[in-house]
């Protein structure tokens, strides 16, 4: 089924047309001309991603493309990877299907069948992307998804403003979550008013999975707490956006441009700043090293503590981050390298 704005209720246009108020306003990206390539697997959030996008291809002026990835984990997988494929000839956007061999990938590295297939998929879609020549990979991350980052990073003791969940936009992994602050259920009924079905993964159900465990058994209890829960993360989303922002800007001089596996501050440069700046200048060293050479979170207790340490003169102090980082207090100052 192929829809146009002007053939929707009044209510679905102004709904696709908030997604692009959301694109060009607030995110202030603008698409034109754009080649952007949606990372579809054929549930409520992607298909409505397409959808919606197809509807604003005409005013975003953006040349779309699918691709599908098959995890090749259940018996359907296959077939609902080509139900996607047709259902895009049918929309004349281009769809390429990657079968992808999670098992095998976790098994030989020893990974869990989640982290296999997410590292998977968007190595796939980075693949594709490049081969396209796309601006941006496009997902269907909604704001329950951001809700359950922002538990999960809770979880892992995750610092600000890392703790307000992923961003809209990542330009360096080329990433775009358009529907990020779009509740699920809005998802959801735009399809079913439009007449289109979805495929259910049953692994979303899964409880061995922490995400689904948040999902189903966390998520709902805080709900019943406090109905308003998703858009108060949303607030919190836009805090963290306009903080970290703020200082990105202020410190963006103490941070060297250059790709670099080091990254030193030395001891009077840090002592200028309060600890405040401090501890955003130490996240900057973490996402700037993460992104480069690995992946890393930087946790509050170790960020607090390095910097207790670094306050007390505790020379030849080492600090362990995710993603393989590493952080010494040397020479009065403060270095963050991969190990």
């Amino acid at each position: 089924m192929s829809l146009k704005l002007q053939n929707l209720s009044p209510a679905d246009a102004r709904f696709c047309l908030g997604v692009e108020r959301f694109i060009s306003g607030e995110l202030g990206l603008v698409l034109a001309s754009r080649r952007l390539l949606l990372a579809v697997s054929g549930g409520a959030d992607s298909l409505a991603l397409l959808h919606i996008l197809h509807v604003l291809r005409p005013r975003l002026l953006a040349e779309l493309h699918v691709m599908v990835a098959d995890h090749a984990l259940r018996p359907h997988s296959g077939a609902e990877a080509e139900g996607v494929h047709a259902l895009c000839g049918g929309l004349d956007i281009g769809c390429t299907v990657r079968r992808l061999a999670v098992s095998e990938y976790a098994a030989a590295r020893g990974l869990g069948l989640e982290e296999a297939g997410r590292a998977l998929r968007y190595a796939a879609l980075e693949e594709e992307r490049e081969r396209l020549g796309a601006a941006w990979i496009v997902t269907g991350h909604q704001l329950e998804d951001l809700g359950e980052d922002v538990l999960l990073r809770l979880l892992r003791g995750t610092g600000w403003p890392g703790l307000g969940g992923m961003p809209a936009v990542d330009g360096h992994r080329h990433l775009l979550r358009p529907l990020l602050l779009t509740p699920s259920r809005k998802l959801r009924d735009f399809l079913r008013r439009c007449g289109i079905g979805w495929f259910e993964d049953q692994s979303n159900t899964d409880k061995n999975f922490r995400r689904n465990r948040v999902r189903h058994a966390v998520w709902p209890v805080l709900l019943e707490e406090s109905p308003r829960l998703a858009e108060h993360i949303a607030h919190l989303w836009r805090i963290a956006r306009a903080d970290g922002a703020y200082w990105d800007a202020r410190l963006a001089s103490l941070i060297p441009e250059e790709t670099s596996a080091v990254i030193n501050f030395e001891g009077a440069a840090l002592k200028k700043l309060e600890q405040a700046a401090r501890l955003r200048l130490y996240m900057r060293a973490i996402s700037r090293l993460s992104r480069e050479h690995g992946s890393g979170q930087g946790r509050a207790t170790t960020l607090f503590a390095l910097d207790a340490a670094w306050s007390e003169g505790r020379g030849n102090t080492r600090f362990q981050f995710p993603g393989g980082i590493k952080a010494e207090v040397r020479h009065g100052g403060v270095r963050f390298f991969i190990a």
